[in-house]
């Protein structure tokens, strides 16, 4: 692949897919260049190094899946219950298509730090902010047992996206016949029953 036929979606893809497999201190900008097969200096050309590429991809892959959720929300039709079920599956569903953003939260999440503080700054709490206000009206409606939005977090994201981002693992489960997809779906559909008063 020649360096002036990559797009920039295209080259953030493959960065993130290489910080989701291998974190950032075991991804290298050589290895990124490899998976494009494009000369090592395109990189540092157009970023100037790996943490400013590092940054580059996670603005491209939680952006897209930010602006997802936000379109998830005004499409949906009813009440507070039916628009966070609908920003739940779009979740889910979009995960499903890029696991490599739950996997870069995995490695990230391990230990503090600058990366982590950066994710959970721009995408995390803006979620949970959104996801409080909701529970809270649920809650005060008597339709819902009042439920932190952390708790939501890690039984969605890691419970239900756990399916989609490990995928060997969800690979040795003996499924009924549906999808991964359809099961994370089913298991979103479990943790809103959980919460439903």
């Amino acid at each position: 692949m020649a360096a002036h036929t990559v797009s920039e979606p295209d080259l953030l893809d493959v960065a993130l897919d290489a910080f989701a497999d291998s974190g950032y201190d075991g991804t290298s900008v050589r290895e990124v260049c490899r998976r494009l097969g494009v000369s090592h200096n395109l990189v540092h050309e157009r970023y100037g190094s790996k943490e400013r590429l590092w940054y580059a991809a996670i603005e491209h892959g939680f952006r897209t899946l930010a602006g997802e959720l936000g379109a998830a929300a005004q499409a949906a039709t009813g009440d507070e219950l039916d628009r966070l079920r609908a920003i739940l599956l779009r979740y889910v569903e979009v995960t499903a298509e890029r696991p490599a953003l739950i996997r870069i939260i995995n490695h990230e999440a391990a230990r503090p730090g600058s990366r982590l503080d950066h994710v959970y700054e721009r995408y995390i709490l803006p979620a949970h902010e959104v996801a409080d206000v909701v529970l809270r009206d649920l809650a005060a409606n008597g339709r819902a047992r009042p439920v932190p939005p952390a708790t939501l977090h890690f039984l969605v994201g890691h419970g239900a996206g756990g399916m989609v981002s490990l995928p060997a693992l969800a690979g040795r489960f003996p499924w009924d016949g549906s999808t991964v997809t359809e099961q994370a779906r089913d298991a979103v559909d479990v943790v809103l029953r959980g919460i439903l008063v």
